[in-house]
């Protein structure tokens, strides 16, 4: 049987400043361990990173209808990759025009790196970017020049707002909706994440009929030698 002990570590806490060294585990004064969350660990690392369509008070316009060759954000995951989404948001403007409104999240098998749309950058969550991320993130793509996700290993497994017809937009005085102005999802919301391993994509839809509004993507990404 073995026997587990922790150091009580609570208002003054000894961290080392070089990695591959044994070290004690911490907890608190009654023996309760404490643990970083995965999530936490992977930031540390600079391996987690964002990437923003729409900043500041600049929204971008995005497709008037959902057409699966045309998402509004599409980050691809080149081979010898692996990403886990972690977080999406859209946000929509009140000067949107009352539409159809669709916002739906694809992890796909399917790639496509060739397509018509605006060049989005890659940011990593810590500040002083370790590391660089090797996928390709871009907006609003156009011209249903993106291939199909719905092939392949592919799930949508976010609908955010399915076909609903907002009609309390363009400063509209009838009670807007707060649910169809922003809509959300996380990683730990999910149970069960997908898993995009490169060749794969993440394609992102915020359509309608003048869909004025910003989206936020942020992923966890690893060498796919990580899992494989």
């Amino acid at each position: 049987m073995s026997d587990l002990r922790i150091r009580r570590q609570v208002s003054s806490v000894t961290r080392g400043t070089d990695d591959d060294k044994w070290m004690n585990l911490r907890g608190t004064r009654d023996g309760a361990m404490i643990s970083a969350d995965w999530l936490t660990a992977m930031a540390l690392e600079g391996r987690c990173f964002g990437v923003n369509s729409g900043t500041d008070t600049q929204a971008v316009t995005h497709n008037a209808t959902y057409a699966a060759t045309e998402p509004d954000m599409l980050i691809t995951v080149p081979s010898n990759t692996t990403i886990i989404p972690v977080m999406i948001q859209t946000n929509f403007e009140d000067s949107d025009t009352a539409a159809v409104v669709d916002v739906v999240a694809v992890a796909t098998s399917v790639y496509d790196a060739t397509t018509t749309d605006t060049d989005l950058t890659i940011y990593n969550m810590r500040m002083d970017a370790p590391h660089t991320s090797l996928c390709q993130a871009v907006a609003t793509v156009t011209s249903t020049s993106a291939a199909t996700p719905l092939s392949g290993n592919f799930i949508e497994f976010w609908r955010g707002v399915a076909g609903f017809a907002e009609d309390a937009f363009a400063s509209n005085i009838t009670p807007t909706n707060e649910l169809i102005t922003r809509a959300s999802w996380n990683v730990k919301d999910s149970l069960v994440p997908p898993v995009i391993v490169g060749e794969g994509a993440l394609y992102i839809y915020m359509s309608g009929t003048k869909s004025i509004g910003f989206i936020t993507a942020i992923w966890v990404e690893v060498p796919s030698t990580s899992i494989q």
